[in-house]
């Protein structure tokens, strides 16, 4: 199997090993492969250890790696030799590069070697406003009802933090929420390949990781000591629709065991931030419910029709609006069903309840494997042992309640009229 070499170096850094280079911004006006909103030396988080700096380089250098790889179409794994560049090298001399590694596996399925450098950091003096919690705000709905929740802890400090690539959908979703947040402070953070031909995996699954380590570098420096990822358990879960969809062919972006992971993680290196998602026992429909006193409110209104939840995107190919929810991915669909269970009236605009003709007909033809999916498990169900053995799972783990939370998202997604087969 093929090795692939990848260095992410600060620019200005020589490198001196073949494979793919990538080079990081170090100031506004510096050309780089990578557009950064920010720079490699990451002033803006100057009062966070180094070692917080350092797992986000490290896990932002491995999404920008699964991005410039393909996936190949057989084995659907590759092996990948990742050389990060870092400001201090001494705590991942001890098992952290190895502990990144197994979860970068556990959730892309692939082989990860990783090695760092040193390279000199440049960094302001280090002042930064205390908060309590900070939560990440993605631009999705479960995000957008986690903040409109957490929001309502009076006596907590909360920030946002959200992540953004080159999609158009997610920065439209985020300015909306940012515009109905009002004062709240809520940062977004650019960070992708700036040349699309180098883009060669449009569905990279350690972006989870990066969006993670982001949140827990941004609690280190206001020396808040929770972070919230909001998400519902169905969701978390992801429970295998098909027997096409275990393993890491189904993400496990917020799956439990990837808390355990991580939390791990950030325990060894001594950040003191403890990540959770305090929805993990809900359906996405009972999520909306718990957050529909504002959710559905004029103030929120907007930021939930925009909010975007589609895995699939692109409808603008079939006449359709980018910044458009498709309507008939799985991610849509169990997003529709979400507002059914809610017993709630669903704001958002589905290019699939727009598009007519030709073109819905190419957009149903795009999405066949979604439906077909889809109808399957509405009619055979889920299977039991499906969900428990496709995933490890933390030892606390109350299998009778997530057997019961698949079965209730199960059925609110099976409320959502499909197009005929």
């Amino acid at each position: 199997m093929t090795m692939h070499q990848i260095e992410v170096l600060p620019a200005g850094t020589n490198s001196h090993r073949s494979g793919i280079t990538l080079e990081w911004p170090r100031s506004a006006s510096a050309g780089a492969s990578i557009s950064s909103s920010l720079m490699w030396d990451l002033g803006e988080f100057a009062a966070a250890p180094a070692v917080a700096r350092d797992l986000y380089r490290i896990t932002a250098a491995a999404y920008l790696a699964d991005t410039a790889v393909p996936k190949p179409s057989v084995s659907l794994h590759r092996n990948m030799d990742l050389v990060v560049h870092v400001e201090d090298p001494g705590p991942w001399s001890s098992g952290g590069l190895t502990s990144v590694a197994d979860i970068l596996h556990w959730l892309t399925g692939d082989a990860w070697t990783i090695s760092v450098k040193v390279a000199n950091a440049t960094l302001p003096l280090a002042v930064a406003e205390l908060a309590t919690r900070i939560q990440l705000l993605s631009g999705g709905l479960d995000s957008l009802c986690g903040a409109v929740i957490g929001l309502r802890d009076m006596d907590v400090d909360t920030r946002f933090v959200g992540h953004r690539d080159a999609s158009k959908a997610v920065r439209h979703a985020q300015n909306t929420i940012a515009n109905a947040l009002g004062d709240y402070s809520y940062d977004r953070h650019e960070l992708f390949i700036r040349d699309g031909a180098q883009r060669k995996n449009h569905g990279p699954r350690s972006r989870s990781l990066m969006f993670m380590a982001l949140g827990a570098m941004t609690a280190a420096a206001h020396s808040a000591s929770e972070l919230w990822v909001p998400e519902n358990g169905f969701t978390s879960i992801n429970p295998p629709l098909d027997a096409g969809r275990g393993g890491t062919l189904t993400t496990r972006s917020t799956h439990p065991y990837t808390f355990k992971f991580v939390n791990e993680l950030l325990e060894s290196l001594n950040i003191n931030v403890m990540m959770r998602n305090p929805f993990s026992a809900m359906t996405k429909g009972e999520l909306v419910v718990a957050a529909a006193p504002e959710l559905l409110s004029s103030s929120f209104l907007s930021s939930t029709s925009t909010s975007f939840s589609c895995a699939k995107g692109g409808t603008q190919f079939y006449h359709g609006d980018s910044n458009h929810n498709c309507g008939l991915c799985v991610a849509c669909v169990v997003r529709r069903g979400a507002f059914f269970g809610a017993e709630a009236t669903d704001p958002t605009l589905y290019d699939s309840e727009l598009l007519s003709g030709d073109d819905l007909a190419a957009l149903v033809k795009h999405r066949w494997r979604d439906l077909v999916t889809l109808r399957d498990a509405r009619v055979a169900g889920i299977d039991d042992d499906a969900v428990l053995s496709s995933a490890l799972w933390p030892s606390d783990t109350d299998f009778d309640q997530v057997l019961g939370l698949v079965a209730r998202g199960l059925a609110e997604l099976s409320r959502v009229p499909l197009p005929a087969p």
